[in-house]
């Protein structure tokens, strides 16, 4: 297979990511994106099934079956007209979960999003209705995440909020914005277009953790039980030099469940063909905890991860491995990797079924 250029490759990733940013795709609200990919993938050759809560396209090539969560975080309007952080209003009023939030992660977003721009759409079309500037977040009397926001007409019940923010290049190259998960799904995109074989799955809802039992529910019917699962997404850093150098990042296990040894070796020895550096996160944190215990601070969480939910609500059946790409600022708008990691996401991916 002959590829572009990296710098090109890059670019197209990155186009492609702007483009799909442009369709909103808010937590528990991911319709209008979801049409979208169905349209982009269908103009392609493919014929992608959309079932409730996913988007899959067989690309009639033996392959993996790859994953990419493509809900992001946003807000959406409460009975009392309130705009409400969609991680807790969607677990609330979609699934009854009495959610209650953080001061913690009320201030965390606070200054995530704090002075950006966002726009009403509507759910079904994606139909942008109207705009304001979040100036800033809290936790009301309520136990939720209000975003306070100006220049926002009165809007029903129910109405998503998403963020308005392209992408951004800085002076070093570097690409910013809400990129989890869009660069993920931009890299699938890219990837079916060069020729990737295999099973592709974009699923909704992971940021409220329910996007394994969507993925399940189909593969039920759909599939007989599956170790070559491939899931792509983002993986959080607290500095830069992962990203830096174009890693890409491998799990054996997560926090929910461990990881199929011989799918990880698979994309391990792939990555390796791609020339990429790689990088185990629970090694890593494992590592880092070691350090932290002989200096007597708090442990960090190994994390969970979308394979590691399907893996254990599957109870093994459905298990795999995954690949990530380095950030960080995560689960920001200014969540930051490098074009060279993403080429080196792209590459991992593909030499999965070449």
């Amino acid at each position: 297979m002959n590829l572009a250029g990296e710098t090109d490759l890059a670019a197209r990733i990155l186009a492609k990511t702007n483009e799909y940013l442009d369709f909103p795709s808010v937590v528990g609200h991911e319709t209008p994106f979801l049409d979208h990919l169905a349209r982009d993938f269908a103009g392609l050759g493919f014929t992608p099934e959309r079932h409730a809560n996913l988007c899959v396209i067989n690309t009639g090539k033996p392959g993996p079956v790859f994953i990419a969560h493509i809900d992001r975080h946003g807000a959406v309007i409460a009975p009392d007209g309130a705009s409400v952080y969609a991680a807790h209003a969607v677990k609330n009023e979609k699934y009854g979960e009495d959610a209650v939030a953080s001061q913690v992660l009320a201030t965390r977003v606070n200054e995530r999003y704090g002075g950006e721009e966002v726009f009403a759409y509507d759910r079904k079309t994606g139909g942008r209705l109207a705009y304001g500037d979040v100036t800033g977040a809290r936790l009301d009397g309520e136990g939720r995440i209000v975003l306070d926001i100006t220049g926002m007409p009165a809007l029903p019940a129910g109405t998503p909020l998403s963020f308005a923010r392209a992408l951004d290049r800085s002076a070093g190259g570097q690409v910013s914005g809400q990129l989890d998960n869009p660069v993920s799904v931009a890299v699938l995109r890219m990837a079916a277009e060069l020729g990737l074989g295999g099973v592709i799955v974009f699923t909704a809802e992971e940021e409220i953790g329910r996007s394994a039992a969507h993925f399940l529910q189909w593969a039920g019917e759909a599939l007989s039980a599956r170790k070559d699962i491939v899931v792509l997404d983002t993986s959080p850093f607290e500095d830069s030099a992962a990203m830096l150098a174009g890693a890409v990042i491998l799990r054996r296990r997560d926090a929910s469940a461990s990881f199929h040894e011989a799918m990880v070796e698979r994309v391990e020895r792939a990555a390796a063909s791609a020339g990429a550096p790689i990088i185990f996160k629970d090694a890593f944190i494992e590592a880092e905890n070691a350090a932290r215990a002989r200096r007597g601070q708090p442990l960090k969480s190994i994390g969970v991860t979308e394979l590691g939910k399907i893996a254990a609500q599957s109870k093994g059946e459905f298990t795999g491995a995954s690949l990530q790409v380095p950030t960080v600022n995560y689960h920001s708008n200014q969540e930051t990797t490098s074009p060279r990691a993403l080429v080196a996401m792209l590459k991992t991916a593909l030499a999965l079924t070449s």
